[in-house]
């Protein structure tokens, strides 16, 4: 692979971009809006068990990313990387206009709730396929000089599809009242999902296929079995992937995704303000993750990777004593710091990952550690906040999880090997 960039590689970097902001907006919706959906699907007495049930479907639909992960994982290391990218834009297209148009539970009662969750389990198919595609296409389509700043790409792209999310929402019900955005305002944003999508497809669909796996396909060195070659020979790797996945997934559902339903049920936020608030953090801390993937170009993966899991410990611990200060100022200054720490890792997180797994397997691999841990991770971390609170009655309780999922990434960032100077193939 060459080190120069040339306008093949800026071409693939803005069409995949704008192809995974895209997905990564439908797909966060349903986070941003589990506090309406809760109502509106999941009707009880009880506030709190709605939203536990919520934030379960929520969780449930990260379960069946890794099935889709490694289905399309399959695919990928078998036929080619863009055919996935093609295959998840349909997936995630489709179930996200049918939430914006499903009836509530008033209206055609439990059918509705199991629609809905049905639709959220398609979603997580999809994303889970896109993630292992689009790290492998943009990393196997960058100059050797650039691939940190390439594979960082892809999660900046993801943020940005959530920061998108969450701005339009913001936007819609600042201008609706409280009754108009429950009754119907909610809909729109799911609804936009039709015109994302043919746009997505369109992009991807004029973006050629990753170099790397046409010479790999050319050799006739596909593996006939990815996922049992990756358990058996790359385990040692998929563990540490898994492990700094963990200081990307739960920070980021922590402090990103949970903290809208705290601060409306603990710090007596109005959701518009506190959606307006996370808008503006997770924007601003979008774009030090291509920084921190440049760095790793210059420096490696590992001393960005030890030094991001680091502030993310110190950060955790934190978070929920500052975030429940009474001065706004606070809330907002522990969110961006806890979420530089987060961009830190994903920076050269993105690049590692791809640059320790053969091209052969790269996929699948990918699948098994960083899709299945931000599943079971980050899926299931709003679920877990909102159990540990209502087990202990402390509105703190979560950041002892927080801090020590982060450990355990600090761990994984001191065990792996440098790969910034290495080939891939």
């Amino acid at each position: 692979m060459s080190t120069e960039l040339t306008g093949s590689n800026k071409k693939t970097v803005l069409t995949s971009s704008i192809s995974i902001i895209i997905e990564w907006y439908d797909f966060s919706l349903f986070g941003f809006l589990a506090v309406v959906l809760a109502k509106l699907y999941f009707p009880s007495e009880n506030e709190t068990l709605s939203i536990i049930a919520t934030y379960s479907v929520f969780a449930v639909s990260f379960i069946f990313r890794p099935l889709g992960g490694l289905i399309l994982g399959r695919i990928g290391d078998s036929v080619g990387r863009k055919n996935v990218l093609l295959l998840s834009i349909i997936f995630i297209t489709v179930p996200t206009v049918l939430i914006g148009l499903l009836p509530t539970y008033e209206q055609i009662g439990i059918l509705a709730t199991i629609l809905l969750v049905i639709f959220r389990i398609a979603q997580g198919f999809s994303i889970g396929g896109e993630r292992s595609a689009s790290l492998s296409f943009l990393v196997e389509n960058a100059p050797e000089n650039l691939r940190g700043v390439f594979g960082s790409v892809s999660l900046f792209s993801t943020c940005m599809g959530i920061v998108l999310a969450s701005a339009v929402i913001s936007f819609i019900s600042s201008i609706l009242s409280p009754e108009q955005f429950l009754s119907w305002g909610w809909r729109i944003p799911f609804l936009l999902g039709i015109a994302n999508g043919i746009v997505a497809y369109y992009l991807k669909k004029n973006v050629s296929e990753s170099e790397t796996f046409t010479k790999l396909k050319e050799s006739g060195n596909i593996a006939k079995a990815p996922i049992n070659e990756a358990l058996q020979k790359n385990w040692k790797e998929l563990s540490l992937i898994l492990g700094i996945t963990i200081a990307i997934a739960v920070p980021f559902y922590i402090i990103f995704i949970y903290i809208i339903r705290h601060a409306v049920a603990f710090e007596s936020m109005h959701i518009s303000q506190i959606l307006k608030i996370n808008t503006i953090d997770l924007f601003i801390i979008t774009l030090f993750i291509p920084v921190f993937g440049y760095i790793s170009d210059r420096v490696g993966r590992k001393p960005v990777l030890i030094i991001g899991c680091l502030s993310s410990v110190i950060t955790s611990y934190l978070f929920f004593p500052l975030f429940s200060n009474d001065a706004l100022m606070y809330k907002i200054l522990i969110q961006i710091c806890a979420g530089i720490a987060m961009s830190t890792v994903a920076g050269a997180a993105a690049p590692y990952m791809v640059e320790s797994l053969p091209a052969r397997v790269r996929m699948s691999g990918l699948s098994l550690g960083h899709v299945i841990g931000f599943s079971i991770f980050g899926g299931s971390a709003p679920l877990v906040a909102t159990y540990m609170i209502k087990q202990t009655g402390d509105i703190g309780s979560p950041g002892i999880y927080l801090t020590f999922c982060c450990v355990i990434s600090l761990t994984a960032a001191l065990l792996i090997k440098e790969t910034y100077k290495g080939k891939i193939s």
